[in-house]
């Protein structure tokens, strides 16, 4: 899910966007009359995607698209690696600012091959990538707001809402709102894990599967919501695969962010899996030595068995045919977790055969 914690924490791809519109913001100009005329103008030029593509644009994205339909496997993930690529150069972020966000936002491109596989529609494919995109930056704006009391952010926000409401063909218009309450009690339920934390509880497996799959409900409540109201042959199932491709990245987010939610005092789970067997103040007060830690109190060994019962849950469900590509992307993020996780271990190792005083 994205950051939208009314100063509580950060979730999702987009985790880190606070700190890069920290960032923008500080690089905007002093004029607040013109700081003003360009949020405006950015609001409304981002709000649900409104720059158009010329004719050779829709043609190499078609034809792109098309030849991605034939891919399987690595080749399949490095094709949408370039599609992604592809789109975020032909539709640009209108602002620094929404450039910030994209940069830490959810796989849009995965979003947008799933409706070309379905519909064969690029113009359809194109309208829910760029809705998708909308509801990502809605949702980071919000959480700026709630930071820092900025009703600049707020208004952006609301202009993306209202043109994704807008643009949208199905029953979208009014179930939005719904999906986003069924999302917002993530935020109490992480304030809650963070607190336990702090007061120096332990976290079982199951709480630690719990926190994830909750934290990356988004995928399948919200964006997922965006695919079903519009797509002949998304179903449940669907849902359920990204969902767990979504938990999988934020897996992956949580393990490259180590250092930083320890800093933050953020109830990350590969922490939250150490401190079964140390405490989270011993954690706290040795931040160089995090992954260290990590790894030696077997929190490591957790995450993999999480990832590998996500991955095997993935590959058990039954998919249209449409949307087989998914599975490819569960095998890709669990092989990259997987990697990530033995070059953490052997790091640990090196260190211990260097300095045989680590213990």
């Amino acid at each position: 899910m994205q950051k939208y914690s009314r100063g509580a924490g950060k979730t999702s791809n987009a985790k880190s966007a606070g700190g890069m519109l920290c960032q923008v913001e500080k690089r905007e100009t002093s004029s607040a009359a013109a700081r003003r005329q360009n949020s405006t103008a950015a609001a409304k030029a981002a709000a649900a995607g409104k720059g158009y593509l010329d004719f050779s644009q829709i043609s190499a994205l078609e034809e792109k698209s098309k030849k991605l339909l034939a891919l399987a496997g690595n080749d399949f993930v490095q094709g949408l690696d370039g599609l992604s690529k592809f789109l975020a150069a032909v539709d640009p972020a209108p602002s620094a600012l929404f450039q910030a966000i994209d940069q830490k936002g959810q796989d849009f491109a995965t979003y947008y091959f799933a409706a070309f596989s379905d519909t064969r529609d690029v113009n359809v494919s194109l309208r829910i990538y760029k809705t998708i995109r909308s509801l990502v930056r809605y949702i980071v704006l919000m959480d700026r707001y709630y930071e820092i009391g900025n009703r600049k952010y707020k208004r952006m926000a609301a202009e993306l809402l209202r043109s994704v409401k807008a643009d949208s063909e199905g029953y979208l218009k009014y179930a939005i709102h719904f999906s986003f309450a069924q999302c917002w009690p993530f935020w109490d339920s992480e304030k809650l894990m963070k607190e336990r934390m702090l007061e120096g509880c332990d976290f079982s497996y199951k709480e630690i599967r719990y926190h994830n799959m909750f934290k990356s409900s988004d995928a399948p409540t919200i964006y997922g919501r965006v695919l079903d109201s519009e797509l002949e042959n998304y179903n449940p199932n669907v849902s359920l695969v990204l969902h767990y491709n979504q938990a999988l990245q934020d897996i992956q987010d949580d393990l490259d962010d180590l250092e930083e939610d320890l800093y933050d005092r953020m109830p990350n789970i590969f922490i939250l899996g150490a401190t079964e067997s140390i405490p989270f103040s011993t954690l706290a007060a040795n931040p160089d030595s995090i992954k260290e830690a990590v790894a030696k109190s077997k929190s490591l060994d957790k995450i993999l068995d999480l990832v590998k019962e996500y991955e095997n849950s993935a590959a058990g469900i039954a998919l249209p045919s449409q949307y087989e590509f998914l599975k490819h992307l569960t095998h890709c993020y669990a092989g990259k977790l997987y990697e990530s996780i033995r070059a953490c271990k052997e790091r640990v190792a090196l260190v211990k055969v260097a300095n045989p005083t680590v213990h």
